[in-house]
């Protein structure tokens, strides 16, 4: 799976975004945030990972995956093609955020070798009501 750049993505992107969150991004969210040179992003009809290129390091955006392919491994599946895309890459760490009611998500993040590092108060609001982000962070492992 290469990476794909470029806002003509956005509309797939959103129209999959809106059926996992409440809080998706619209399509003219999208096309900014892939009009970036420094944006891209993993996927396909399932699902897709959206990243930043941060010169060492990459940050995750968001991460999509289809209600009817979840459970699959297809979010796994895109994270290890993100891990295999940093040591290609000479990228050093890859940085995410997650709501701390996301049970599934967290579990997929520590199953794919991320590590919580730190916490980040009231950071999503959903309604009238907030919750915290859990910061992770993968490593590339260094070789001795």
């Amino acid at each position: 799976m290469s990476p794909f750049k470029g806002p003509s993505y956005a509309e797939a992107l959103a129209t999959l975004h809106q059926l996992c969150f409440s809080g998706a991004w619209s399509v003219d969210t999208f096309q900014k945030i892939l009009a970036l040179p420094t944006t891209f992003a993993f996927g396909d009809e399932k699902g897709f990972v959206l990243c930043s290129d941060l010169g060492d390091d990459l940050e995750i955006l968001t991460l999509a995956v289809h209600p009817k392919c979840r459970r699959q491994g297809v979010a796994f599946s895109l994270l290890r093609t993100l891990q295999d895309f940093a040591v290609q890459h000479n990228k050093k760490k890859i940085f995410l955020e997650v709501n701390e009611t996301n049970n599934p998500a967290i579990t997929l993040y520590l199953k794919a070798d991320f590590i919580q590092t730190g916490r980040r108060q009231n950071y999503y609001h959903e309604g009238q009501k907030v919750f915290d982000a859990l910061c992770f962070c993968w490593e590339k492992k260094t070789s001795d």
